[in-house]
């Protein structure tokens, strides 16, 4: 009998016990085990009938983990030794410019299984014209009205690479989704197994408590978890309070549970109130957050 009691307690906190790991996992980041490299190659081209033979090294070093959206993303400096740059010659013509694309990119050729360019296309050096007017050709025919064409090339073999643990990075809106559905099982499990007390009396209460947490499962939680996974492309991620943000969606679902699982057992009132702690901690956050801006 007592554990029936405590079944509603049990369910929510496996729920998260479950987003913890689940977030603990999803902020792992990972780092090459191999972490320089050089990848010497051979570009021999014609520009205006004269033969140019490019020999030189990218040279490549594992920086850092980081990104714009995803922290857990590795990012490389690669630089070709002879100018300085990863991938590309520039060469200033009289009626437009010539730019060689070596494509020598330095996750590529580290091994990072993260990255592959070259699923529909070779691993090869491009040509490109640019006219007065910016456009841009890659065509054999325009090239070779040009005086523009791509003799031969040798290049290097990416080599092989493993990837271990480095730190646990910020979240990103990948947290999101798996936390939802966590939330979801565990709502749909205490509406399944968690029954109704023998002395339950049916308030009118609850009814307006149900169709409440219809609306926020309906509107709240998939229209907020909409914007918070858009946020991550047009702001800023890193700090605490955004970061509490994304876990709000799932939060509110763990607030449904808990109104579910409270009203049967009588305590309707309680169970109305519950359910609106997403917003309100959403306000919070919100609040603090203007705060500290200004």
């Amino acid at each position: 009998m007592k554990s029936k009691k405590l079944l509603p307690v049990i369910i929510i906190a496996v729920a998260v016990l479950a987003m913890a790991v689940c977030s603990i996992i999803s902020g792992i980041a990972y780092k090459p085990t191999v972490t320089e490299g050089e990848f010497p190659f051979s570009i021999t081209y014609e520009l205006n009938g004269e033969t140019v033979t490019v020999e030189d090294v990218l040279s490549v070093r594992y920086d850092r983990n980081d990104g714009y959206t995803d922290t857990k993303s590795r990012i490389y400096i690669g630089v070709i030794d002879g100018i300085g740059e990863e991938n590309v010659f520039h060469y200033e013509l009289e009626n437009g410019s010539f730019i060689l694309n070596t494509k020598l990119y330095a996750d590529y050729l580290m091994g990072d299984t993260e990255y592959d360019y070259f699923d529909d296309e070779e691993f090869a050096p491009q040509m490109l014209y640019y006219d007065a007017e910016g456009t841009e050709y890659t065509d054999e025919e325009t090239l070779a009205a040009h005086g523009m064409k791509l003799v031969s090339y040798e290049y290097p073999t990416p080599i092989e690479n493993s990837f271990v643990f480095s730190h646990i990075s910020i979240l990103n809106n990948t947290v999101i989704l798996p936390t939802l559905v966590i939330g979801l099982l565990a709502l749909i499990a205490t509406v399944i197994f968690v029954k109704k007390d023998d002395n339950y009396v049916k308030k009118p209460i609850s009814v307006v408590s149900t169709i409440f947490n219809f609306l926020f499962c309906l509107t709240f939680v998939p229209f907020f978890a909409l914007i918070i996974w858009i946020s991550d492309v047009i702001g800023d991620n890193a700090g605490v309070l955004n970061q509490m943000l994304y876990f709000i969606p799932a939060f509110e679902l763990l607030c449904v549970t808990a109104s579910v699982a409270l009203r049967r057992k009588n305590c309707a009132v309680i169970g109305f109130l519950v359910q609106f702690a997403g917003p309100a901690l959403l306000s919070v956050i919100s609040l603090i957050s203007n705060i500290f801006a200004i």
